[in-house]
């Protein structure tokens, strides 16, 4: 049977015999009993008969080694093996790899009758598989030592491979985390959004995505920023097995990103915020714009905000306004609506009005309980208002070195707060200080960064300075006004001083022929017939003279003001005398006259000739406001105690007075009657602050114009007798 092999093996060599294969045949004790004619031209040290104590002809060991010892053992001898061995072979000592598979031949009986064994050059396919596998092990060993995480998932999102910067990135071990869900890994909050059927998506339309920033979570719960490169992975096939992924921890640069992103958005809010202080100097504008700046979404973002001022006069650092809310739900409600409908700091500040009554009622009552004693230097509050310091209060306890005090009455500022970490900020003008900011984040309990509380201190510097600019500019329309008075008392007295010369001059050649036109005009209207119409052409004249007589008066008046006679006068009674004088012009015209005097048992201290005048130029000007009027004309005359105080009014139904008259009118010489001289309201006006008393005017358009006139009640110790 050998022997036919052999013939087979012979047969066989002529048609492969020009291929790198290596044959040859060894019997039972491993003799060496054919070969093929490739291994002869290789090999011709190699003989028939050669006894091999080595399984390995090529290269035979230089000690007998476990394998060759198993040489006789049949057990091993009748299996089919293979063996992939390394020689120098050939003329050149070629290095070559060379796999052999033996075949055993058993005879009839089952025993072991030889074996052929079929050595296969494999040179270039071994170099090529040591080449990938010194590759796979260089990237084995980058990828283990990359700081980046580098994962494969497979079609079901399975984690299937987990470098070591994956572990020290994320903290979960390989045995932690292999086989489970990428989700472990994903926020929820971005679960719920979709981010893996996204990511999906993406990478069965484009086969990868470069660069994907997002967040993922470590083992301890805590989230940070990403920056992922997902590849779509398939097989020799083609078909779709899972994806690799790169993660990169970004979480330090995003953050100083965002943060350079909210300091820019901070001075961006503070060039705003200069913009509108510059539009306004009403200090208590700028303290609400100060207040809703720094609570406002994207500026500071503080919770809420409370201003306190300095109380000179009661000499305390008391509360003044506040901003915020009250709850988590009214925030969430309020930063919601203001972010949604608002994305500038003008249109917030614009929109947002402190409402006292709703929102911002809890944080005020907070505020009005702050009132502090300007003595009580060791307190916190204090200290950062003279010192001009800014204080930041963490956990109960300030930044700045020192002891300080946080009571406040009975209770302190943490418990008033319901918070122990704040930041104090003064606000000051060059000359004095002006109060404090208190900002915390009392809601949302966000930690207070020092960016934080150097944007509160540019912030309350900005309101520094426009509260000292408005202060400024107040006090300089305070000078200009001043200026305008002292040029119209300049004025008034160049007036006065030529009427002065002028009724010196007329007075006796005017007085004179009036009183006499006024004698017999007032003796014709006695003596004529009430029928007769000399009589009503005698009042006329009357009236005219009476007319007359009063612009001289004013005029005498206004040139030489009367030093007021005082005693003790009944105002009741200087009505009636005044009624008396107009009751013909006031019944000629159709008007309806309405009393209404209270009994005054309180009189006041006045000149009863000059309080007769000022009651008379009154009523004259209601009269004669109601000469527009064909009919319906009303005028009520009332007298109240009003405290301290007796009030005097005339209204009247006329048209009102125009806005831009109401600046005017007490001015002398200033009048809207072709007819008048334009003394008559600053001879009343004269006489009332001559009396130490007050003049108001209540008017309205189409309805009429009240004049209130405020005199003192005469002091029970003044001991005086009523004229006459």
């Amino acid at each position: 049977m050998l022997h036919e092999i052999k013939d087979i093996l012979r047969l066989l060599d002529r048609f492969v015999g020009h291929y790198p294969i290596y044959f040859y045949l060894v019997d039972s004790f491993n003799t060496v009993c054919w070969f093929n004619r490739y291994l002869s031209e290789n090999m011709p040290e190699v003989h028939l008969g050669q006894q091999l104590k080595c399984h390995n002809l090529l290269s035979p060991c230089e000690k007998i080694c476990p394998e060759c010892q198993t040489i006789g053992a049949e057990d091993i001898q009748k299996t089919v093996q293979k063996k992939l061995i390394k020689v120098n072979i050939g003329p050149g000592g070629e290095e070559k790899y060379i796999e052999f598979f033996s075949f055993p031949i058993l005879a009839k009986d089952d025993s072991l009758m030889a074996t052929l064994r079929i050595g296969l050059d494999v040179t270039e396919n071994e170099k090529l598989q040591e080449k990938l596998r010194k590759k796979e092990k260089l990237f084995t060993a980058i990828v283990n030592t990359s700081s980046d995480a580098v994962i494969f998932l497979d079609n079901e999102n399975r984690i299937g491979s987990w470098n070591k910067g994956a572990e020290e990135m994320f903290g979960y071990t390989r045995d932690e985390i292999i086989n489970k869900s990428i989700e472990i890994l994903v926020p929820a909050n971005l679960i719920e959004m979709g981010e893996l059927d996204y990511v999906q998506n993406e990478i069965s339309d484009k086969g990868a995505i470069k660069k994907y920033e997002t967040q993922r979570l470590h083992k301890n719960g805590r989230s940070f920023y990403v920056d992922i490169s997902t590849t779509r992975v398939c097989d020799e096939d083609g078909k779709f097995i899972g994806t690799s992924k790169i993660i990169k921890d970004v979480d330090s640069r995003k953050k100083l990103e965002l943060e350079l992103l909210r300091t820019i958005l901070e001075l961006s809010k503070l060039n705003e915020l200069n913009e509108i202080l510059q539009s306004t100097y009403d200090e208590s504008e700028i303290l609400r714009i100060i207040l809703t700046a720094i609570t406002a979404g994207e500026g500071l973002r503080f919770n809420r905000g409370f201003i306190l001022l300095v109380n000179r006069d009661e000499n305390v650092l008391e509360g003044h306004l506040a901003i915020g809310p009250s709850n988590k739900e009214e925030a969430g409600r309020i930063w919601n609506e203001l972010n949604k409908d608002y994305h500038y700091l003008k249109d917030i500040i614009n929109a947002y009005k402190i409402d006292l009554q709703g929102t911002d009622k809890r944080v005020n009552e907070i505020a009005k309980q702050i009132r502090l004693p300007l003595e009580q230097e060791d307190h916190a509050l204090i200290r950062s208002l003279n010192k001009r310091r800014v204080i930041q209060v963490k956990d109960g306890i300030a930044a700045t070195r020192g002891e300080f005090d946080f009571s406040i009455g009975d209770t302190n500022l943490f418990s008033l707060l319901d918070n122990d970490s704040f930041v104090i900020a003064p606000i000051f003008t060059k000359q004095e200080p002006v109060g404090l900011i208190i900002a915390d984040n009392c809601i949302n309990r966000r930690e207070i960064t020092t960016e934080d509380v150097e944007g509160l201190k540019l912030f309350a510097s900005q309101a520094s300075n426009a509260i000292e600019n408005a202060k400024l500019y107040r006090a300089l329309e305070l000078r200009i006004k001043e200026l305008e008075e002292n040029q119209e008392k300049l004025i008034r007295a160049e007036k006065l001083a030529t009427i002065g010369e002028m009724s010196a001059r007329v007075a006796h050649e005017i007085r004179n022929p009036l009183v006499s036109i006024g004698g017999f005009a007032r003796l014709i209207e006695r003596k004529i017939d009430e029928a007769s119409p000399i009589k009503q052409y005698a009042g006329i004249i009357r009236e005219q003279v009476d007319n007359l007589e009063n612009i001289l008066n004013n005029l005498l008046g206004a040139a030489n003001p009367p030093v007021p006679q005082k005693h003790l006068v009944d105002l009741n009674k200087v009505i009636h005398q005044g009624i008396q004088v107009m009751e013909n012009a006031i019944g000629a015209r159709n008007l309806k006259l309405v009393l209404d005097l209270q009994p005054l048992d309180d009189p006041i201290v006045g000149d009863e000739k000059l309080l007769n005048q000022a009651f008379l130029n009154l009523l004259k000007n209601a009269v004669e406001a109601l000469d527009v009027r064909t009919e319906g004309g009303e005028i009520l005359i009332k007298t109240r105690k009003r405290r301290k105080n007796i009030e005097l009014q005339v209204t009247d139904n006329g048209p009102g007075i125009e806005r831009n008259i109401m600046k005017k009118m007490f001015k002398a010489f200033f009048t809207t009657k072709s007819s008048g001289s334009g003394l008559g309201l600053s001879i009343v006006n004269q006489i009332v602050e001559s009396h130490n008393g007050k003049i108001d005017v209540k008017t309205q358009a189409n309805k009429g114009s009240t004049f209130i006139l405020k005199f003192p009640v005469a002091p029970r110790v003044e001991v005086m007798e009523p004229e006459g």
